[in-house]
């Protein structure tokens, strides 16, 4: 009948698969790291049905493959360089799979297809990025003093743990805090200890973050810590932010009425001593009085006092990762 296409008795369906997701590639030292999300399987599911019936399966995902260009983007899975195929579904979608061997300063195109089972190409999904010259943060010695950017003027943060807890944020997240205290910003207006919704931490993960450029805030992620929420509860838990402040535990303090809160850092004994007008606040909560919080002065440690609350400051910190880059001066590489 004219108008309508019948296929061949026997031929199956040549229905590509949608494209691969969550492409993308993370340059580094003459390599990058890319990662993606293989498609699903394709159903004909008739309308206004939402069950996946397997007699209307009509594309079944195989592999996928990587391929690499310079000078533009990969027109389809024959035009360029195949790095990697992959039959394990979703294989690189968390560590990623790193390109190696590359030439720093040249921008690499890549894009990933999907292939069926009857060896149909998926749209492709693409990425492009530069790798760059640098040292890893953690080919650094604890202690070393590296440069971000903050509202485009360079400032100084030390590289005080290499892995910071581990066994709640992975291998591999370095803390990173500010060397100078940034300035007098109190918990909150009540002076009740509660981490949580204070204004300090409310002020850091909102117009302080800002002040870094959106690589570092992307690096920054966030970061998973032990804190007690005080004001009446004295149970040690977690959170998550970008941007905290240090414990008296980490700081390497202790009080007999606060709880242990993480580890104590390998450079507490610098990272705690302050001229004598300067205190910085810590996030452990006084359990005895649950409108105080503790703070830190050199090697004193007391709860909150409004007569002198002036001379209270903050001490950011937050974490990246260990493959982020600094140049030869240890200033950190903000443009790839």
């Amino acid at each position: 009948m004219p108008g309508i296409n019948m296929m061949p008795s026997g031929s199956t369906l040549q229905i590509p698969l949608d494209a691969c997701t969550n492409f993308s590639g993370k340059a580094g030292n003459a390599q990058v790291t890319l990662t993606w999300t293989d498609p699903k399987d394709k159903y004909a599911t008739p309308e206004g049905e939402t069950a996946q019936d397997p007699d209307q399966l009509v594309s079944v995902w195989d592999h996928t493959v990587l391929v690499r260009k310079t000078g533009s983007q990969p027109a389809g899975p024959n035009d360029g360089t195949v790095v990697v195929s992959s039959s394990v579904r979703d294989q690189y979608a968390s560590a990623g799979y790193v390109d190696t061997g590359l030439q720093n300063d040249t921008t690499y195109y890549y894009g990933v297809f999907a292939y069926n089972t009857d060896g149909v190409a998926s749209p492709g999904a693409f990425a492009s990025a530069t790798p760059i010259a640098g040292t890893p943060l953690g080919n650094l010695a604890e202690g070393t003093l590296i440069k971000i950017l903050e509202n485009g003027s360079p400032v100084e943060f030390y590289l005080a743990k290499h892995s910071y807890e581990p066994s709640l944020n992975g291998e591999g997240r370095e803390l990173v805090v500010r060397k100078d205290v940034y300035d007098q910003r109190q918990w909150n207006s009540t002076n009740v200890n509660t981490w949580a919704t204070c204004s300090l931490r409310s002020f850091l993960n909102g117009s302080y973050k800002s002040r870094f450029t959106s690589y570092v805030q992307n690096l920054m992620a966030t970061t998973t810590y032990r804190f007690t929420p005080g004001n009446g509860n004295d149970t040690v838990t977690t959170r998550a932010d970008a941007i905290f402040i240090m414990s008296l535990t980490e700081l390497g303090k202790r009080q007999s009425n606060s709880n242990v809160e993480g580890y104590a850092l390998p450079i507490s004994s610098i990272l705690s001593v302050f001229p004598s007008s300067v205190a910085q606040w810590t996030r452990s909560p006084n359990l005895d009085d649950n409108a105080r919080a503790f703070w830190v002065r050199g090697d004193a440690y007391v709860g909150n006092d409004v007569v002198t609350f002036s001379n209270r400051f903050s001490r950011p910190v937050f974490s990246v990762p260990s493959t982020a880059l600094v140049d030869s001066n240890n200033a950190l590489i903000e443009t790839v």
